[in-house]
């Protein structure tokens, strides 16, 4: 195996520019071991065989740039895919369909590069939490519909609020103007790190705004936002009325299915559901 991956390694130096020889390092003596030990309880020749594959095509992933450092700060599915799904979960397979599943992972992880950076987000959150590779794309697709599309039920003369601490994510965040990724998705700006500086992104955070809304990290957003001034919904001042955290809003923002807002002096979101 020290040959073949001398070989690998020695290959794909001559192929890509962007060649990250101790991210190589890291993910041979990481995710590598694991799949290795965890292949190790079947036939021995087909799980090496398994294993091989796994690592050309982590090589390729590392030298096409999909595969991220833990000091990038960055989330992706292809990372998640290499270096914990893959893992964790292809030894559950049979051998036989492992191959297959292999394929499968990259070109799903491959189309993901191309989606915009929320729904990268959105997939690496709860693509975590999966136990099985069974069904892994209907999975996903089902994900992505619900949080593409509008919800089927819009907001009406009766709501219900919920509050989402932001700085659950970052202790330093506190929300000011944002903007809709998509009907029920919320990107909110940090009002004091609204915009990039020293080579990091501005500081934002995505919300998937369910029944139980899903905080989704950092949306890496540079969008410059202007001051919002329109009027809050009536959903948001029948909230101030009603319950002593909401009011002294600092930026609110609705459609026709969720209605947020932020406060001067709060880290938390108030989200408007439909009741």
């Amino acid at each position: 195996m020290s040959t073949f991956v001398e070989d690998l390694e020695k290959e794909a130096r001559g192929r890509f520019v962007r060649w990250d020889r101790m991210l190589w390092g890291s993910f041979l003596n990481g995710p590598v071991v694991r799949l290795g030990r965890a292949l190790s309880s079947g036939d021995a020749a087909a799980g090496e065989e398994t294993l091989r594959a796994y690592m050309r095509l982590g090589a390729e992933g590392i030298g096409l740039g999909y595969l991220y450092p833990l000091s990038a700060g960055r989330e992706n599915f292809f990372t998640l895919a290499w270096t914990d799904l893959l893992p964790r979960l292809l030894p559950d397979l049979p051998q036989e369909e492992q191959a297959a599943a292999l394929a499968r992972m990259w070109n799903l992880s491959e189309n993901l590069e191309s989606a915009p950076s929320w729904v990268q987000r959105l997939f690496c959150r709860l693509g975590s939490k999966l136990s099985s590779l069974d069904d892994l794309e209907s999975h996903l697709h089902t994900i992505a519909n619900e949080a593409m599309e509008p919800p089927t039920q819009a907001l009406g003369d009766t709501s219900t609020a919920q509050w989402v601490d932001l700085s659950q994510e970052d202790a330093r965040f506190m929300p000011g103007e944002m903007h809709f990724l998509a009907p029920a998705v919320v990107c909110v700006h940090d009002r004091h790190r609204a915009t990039a500086a020293g080579g990091r992104d501005a500081s934002t955070q995505g919300v998937w705004l369910m029944k139980k809304p899903i905080l989704l990290g950092p949306m890496g957003c540079n969008e410059r936002l202007e001051p919002s001034t329109g009027k809050p919904s009536k959903a948001l001042t029948s909230l101030a009325q009603r319950d002593p955290r909401a009011g002294d809003w600092y930026s609110t923002h609705h459609n026709e299915w969720r209605a947020v807002a932020t406060m001067h002096t709060s880290q938390w979101l108030a989200v408007i559901l439909p009741a």
